[in-house]
């Protein structure tokens, strides 16, 4: 429990560190990378594929090896950071119809996405969100102390060790299944993209140049990028759970009652308009801001975090009459009208005091 002295006076507002107020960069960038590093294998796998296998049977003249090595560097540029060939080849389609050509592409490219992508994470664990979601334990017990409570300090063990409670347990299941869910639905999108300039590209009758820019442009701007964003949108998703569980746990369970919360954005030039606004606004208590459009990720590869405001009213309510607040606390006196009630406590006298609490529980009054 938090000293009277260290809860009264003026509201506490914790400035979190600029530009990563979160303090998941590192997290964000490696998971991006990794998806982004087994898209890039695919990718590769097919370029070799296309153009120097010819597996589409696309080719009319025969180039020199010199030739199809200079092609493939034109397209190895942009994949220079992963690591190459690590996916079993496609299959020769040469000698098949189109229409085969296309589905058994197409197979082998859900099989190689499955192999590649959907294995970086699984259904039932997530290292980067788990980690993520351990940061924010960390943090959320940073923030609290920071803003005047005297509660004790988080470490990255101890919060691998909160984690195993069933109410963070429960939160993170719910994460690792939305992560895969929205890491399938993008593969699932490039083999439907992938499938259809597979099918136009044979219909116009392109080289195997342009069929492998086709395929792999698919790949890129709809396996990388969303990949990307979906790495550091679920990241900051994972944080700001876990921070505000983290905050209504520890108003409960060791302050007495809940701090209220607002935005804290990244505080650079990268800040968008309406992350700037949100954070503008409130203070929320947490009932109010879990669920709400203000909570981060406020969009696709928000940076903002979730910060405590403590809740003045409710401090002076509990500096002045400390037994009779946790009394009515208890009863969930001030879950209705709490900062009229809170003032309330804050400005009788101890008979005043022991008349709300009869008010609102006479069992506690009796005691």
């Amino acid at each position: 429990m938090s000293s009277a002295a260290s809860l009264s006076g003026d509201r506490h507002h914790l400035h979190a560190q600029q530009q990563d107020p979160t303090k998941t960069k590192t997290i964000r960038q490696t998971y991006a990378r990794r998806l982004r590093g087994a898209f890039g294998r695919i990718n590769s796998t097919i370029r070799d594929a296309v153009i120097e296998e010819d597996i589409f049977g696309l080719r009319d003249d025969d180039l020199s090896d010199e030739q199809v090595e200079e092609l493939l560097d034109t397209f190895a540029s942009a994949d220079r950071d992963v690591e190459l060939r690590a996916v079993d080849e496609p299959p020769d389609l040469s000698t098949v119809l189109p229409s085969e050509r296309i589905e058994r592409f197409r197979e082998w490219l859900q099989t190689a996405q499955e192999s590649e992508v959907l294995e970086v994470i699984d259904r039932d664990e997530n290292v980067w969100v788990r980690r993520a979601y351990e940061r924010g334990l960390e943090d959320a017990d940073t923030n609290l102390r920071q803003a005047g409570l005297d509660i004790e300090s988080t470490d990255s063990k101890a919060a691998r060790e909160l984690v195993e409670m069933p109410v963070h347990e429960r939160k993170l299941q719910v994460l690792f299944s939305r992560n895969y869910a929205e890491l399938e639905g993008i593969t699932n999108a490039v083999a439907q993209q992938v499938t259809r300039e597979l099918a136009d590209g044979i219909a116009a009758g392109e080289n195997p140049t342009k069929m492998a820019r086709r395929i792999t442009d698919r790949v890129n701007k709809i396996g990388k990028t969303r990949a990307t964003v979906l790495a550091r949108t679920e990241t900051i998703n994972a944080h700001t759970q876990s921070t505000i569980e983290r905050y209504r746990q520890q108003g409960i369970n060791s302050v007495g009652l809940e701090p209220e919360v607002q935005v804290q954005t990244a505080g650079d030039q990268r800040v968008c308009d309406r992350c700037a606004s949100v954070a503008q606004r409130g203070p929320w208590t947490l009932d109010e801001f879990e669920g709400s459009e203000n909570q981060p990720p406020i969009h696709p590869q928000c940076r903002c975090a979730v910060i405590p405001i403590v809740n003045e009213a409710a401090a002076a309510a509990l500096e002045a009459h400390p037994h009779e607040f946790v009394a009515m606390y208890r009863t969930g006196a001030f879950v209705d009208e709490s900062r009229e009630r809170y003032e309330a406590l804050a400005a009788t006298d101890v008979d005043g005091a022991q008349e709300l609490v009869a008010h609102f529980s006479p069992t506690q009054a009796a005691a």
